[in-house]
């Protein structure tokens, strides 16, 4: 394949192959030579085992002397038991070197690998910014390539042609840069950024970056200044505008054309700590004055980012309602706990009962410890919190919550609840909890109705005074309307508060009264009761 050039230098090659390792495995680990590098120089884990790489920039034919090198690294490595092993060296093997190889495969019941100059070239195919940089003629190429990222004089002709030049920009760049990858933002005017992330976990190591900032004399610009020496100890994320800097000094790969001095103000400078997928179980429980344990969450921690004074490791529930940030000073050995609670919308009413529950602990008076993979990092510690929670909007709350879950079974459906319950809907929770569970509930209604009477003397005189009647109902199929939902509760007994006549006339099955309920009784409530046909003290209602 044309265009590779095998570097001269043995640690250039070596690096060149463990940057392509890691474009290929972003999880790989590089194993440093100076104390025994136990046979292998870079290895990784998958869920089915461990996978070692050893590399040599042997050129030529692999000479007796070189066999017993590879021989003498193989017997060491073989000692870790991993699944697979594979030596990368630029020679292409001869049937001779395959058979030795054979013989090799033989004593280990492991797989081994011969990845010659062929397989090299076609994993450099794969990632051509390693093979520009690492195994061709990187200033040619990098030249032709800054030609490619001039200004297009020609005129756009409209957003998708700029949106392929912007791709196509972004592309060119990463050609030039194997150990960063490249984000591009255009904002108006001159609010736009180029965003350079690494392209696999010790990038920054292989390829540093740097930055030498002097904040402007401005109270804005030395808040930003506090907000930089953060992002720097702790990886924190910053954004600097042009105008809080007053000189720039930058270092790092050449293609990016890095400013010095003052930038424009348009200009924005981002900077934040390499984060690292994390996957850990964690506990966050709180304790009351006696130490007793008054509630608990779940946690995933699943980001870790490290700046040069300490590193913070952030997660959240499974709701995504508490996010937790766990942040190590290793300067004076502290851990500082950071919590922002706010309850998701729509979830089931299990999963918002534990959340509310936890937030109704977070009191003044009361201490937070976290647990990691089933032990603790902190001590019980002061709660960060300088307010708890309304105690009584809390437990209104709660028992709401515990009501709709009683709900849910009883009535085998579920709910989606809002972060903010609506009054009605309330209301009707306590209704149809009351009922399904075999409670008569109450209700706030004045009624109207039309209800049909015997043609008698006694209730002429009761139209003619406008007199109250007590009136109880049978309803066969009755619905509660809860978030949306039409509720089955079943055969429901209503009896009413005393109900005025306001009207009658003669029908064919008698008088028809109009009824409604009185003044004087607006405030009484809708008495609503199951009804169980079971039930022997119900049967003579």
């Amino acid at each position: 394949m044309s265009g590779i050039a095998w570097p001269d230098d043995p640690k250039a090659f070596e690096k060149g192959i463990a940057v392509l390792l890691s474009r290929m495995h972003p999880n790989i680990q590089r194993i440093d030579g100076a104390g025994g590098d136990g046979g292998r120089d870079a290895q990784f884990t998958s869920p089915e085992g461990l996978h070692v790489f050893e590399m040599k920039s042997f050129t030529g034919r692999m000479t007796d002397g070189r066999r017993a090198q590879v021989e003498s690294s193989l017997a060491r490595a073989a000692r870790l038991q991993p699944l697979t092993w594979d030596l990368i060296v630029p020679i292409d093997p001869t049937p001779g070197e395959l058979k030795w190889l054979e013989g090799l495969r033989a004593q280990y019941p492991f797989k081994l690998e011969w990845r010659g100059a062929t397989w090299i070239e076609t994993r450099l195919t794969e990632h051509p910014q390693v093979r520009r940089f690492y195994f061709a003629n990187a200033l040619a190429e990098t030249e032709d390539l800054l030609r490619q990222l001039m200004p297009e004089r020609a005129p756009i002709a409209n957003t998708g042609e700029a949106l392929q030049r912007m791709r196509s920009m972004i592309d060119r760049l990463s050609e030039l840069e194997p150990h960063y990858q490249f984000k591009l933002t255009a904002g108006p005017g001159r609010d736009t950024s180029v965003e350079m992330l690494p392209a696999y976990p010790g990038a920054a190591q292989d390829r540093p970056a740097g930055f030498w900032v002097a904040f402007a004399d401005t109270p804005e610009a030395q808040e930003t200044a506090r907000a930089w020496e953060r992002a720097i100890a702790f990886g924190d994320p910053v954004e600097v505008p042009g105008e809080h800097i007053a000189d720039l000094k930058m270092n790092g790969p050449a293609a990016l054309g890095l400013p010095s001095g003052q930038p424009n103000p348009g200009m924005k400078l981002r900077v934040s700590g390499h984060e690292v997928p994390a996957d850990h179980t964690a506990q966050l429980l709180i304790a009351d004055e006696q130490g007793r344990r008054v509630a608990i969450l779940g946690l995933q921690m699943t980001a870790l980012r490290m700046g040069t004074s300490g590193s913070v490791l952030s997660g959240t529930d499974l709701t995504g309602s508490c996010e937790c940030h766990l942040r190590m000073d290793y300067s004076i050995g502290a851990l500082q706990v950071r919590l922002k609670y706010e309850l998701a919308d729509r979830l089931r009413p299990a999963a918002s009962l534990d959340l509310v529950r936890f937030a109704t602990a977070l009191q003044p008076h009361h201490t937070l410890q976290v647990m990691l993979a089933g032990q603790p990092v902190t001590e019980r510690v002061p709660m960060p919190v300088t307010e708890g929670a309304d105690q009584h909007a809390a437990d209104t709350m709660i028992e709401l919550l515990e009501q709709l879950v009683a709900i849910e079974r009883l009535a085998v459906t579920t709910f989606e609840v809002p972060a903010t319950i609506p009054s009605a809907d309330k209301a009707g929770i306590r209704t149809a909890y009351s009922l399904l569970t075999g409670s008569s509930a109450e209700i706030g209604a004045n009624m109207t109705a039309t209800i049909t009477a015997n043609d008698t003397p006694q209730i002429r005189e009761l139209v003619e005074a406008q007199g109250l009647i007590n009136m109880t109902g049978f309803v066969t199929d009755h619905q509660v309307e809860i978030l949306g939902q039409a509720i089955q509760v079943g055969p429901v007994m209503v009896e009413s508060p005393p109900l005025q006549i306001t009207g009658a006339h003669t029908s064919d099955d008698g008088l028809e009264l109009s009824v409604r309920t009185a003044p004087d009784h607006a405030d009484q409530p809708v008495r609503l009761t199951r009804h169980n046909p079971a039930d022997p003290q119900r049967q003579g209602t």
